[in-house]
């Protein structure tokens, strides 16, 4: 199975709403990488938080961010893991001893299709506005709580 289709049920609006409560903010970008940053979090979170996403708020992983500011995170507890997505290049580099542009090539010849839909599923929502917020996610509510003037 691909990292893609793995990743696949995790793009919808909750879980970036999820992503940006813990990170004060959330790029497109940035999403991508804390989605991959789920799958070093094992098969059962990773199954959890993409069925609901405001069960990040279990992770010792996120707990242990909750009220400190992203500023004093070292880089090895921010939730992303964008090496993830350079593996299956870099392996292809080592084993066949070709390119990057090869390997980009070779995915090309497959005609391979991307399993992500163009948006998120589910419905686009503002997290920074607390009685929303508190609805949909409570959880992450209380860890990781911001002002309406966000």
């Amino acid at each position: 199975m691909s990292l893609d289709r793995v990743l696949a049920p995790t793009f919808t609006w909750d879980l970036w709403a999820a992503a940006d409560r813990i990170l004060g903010w959330c790029s497109d970008d940035s999403f991508f990488y804390f989605r991959l940053w789920l799958v070093g979090l094992g098969r059962d979170m990773f199954g959890r938080v993409a069925r609901e996403p405001d069960a990040l708020a279990e992770a010792p992983e996120v707990q242990r961010l909750a009220g400190r500011s992203p500023r004093s995170w070292t880089d090895h507890e921010w939730p992303e893991w964008e090496e993830l997505d350079y593996v299956a290049g870099q392996a292809f580099e080592d084993v066949t001893g070709k390119t990057h542009d090869d390997f980009n090539d070779a995915i090309g010849a497959q005609n391979f299709e991307d399993p992500e839909p163009k948006d998120p599923a589910g419905e686009r929502w503002d997290v920074n506005r607390g009685e929303e917020t508190a609805r949909r996610l409570p959880r992450l509510s209380a860890l990781f709580p911001v002002s309406e003037a966000k």
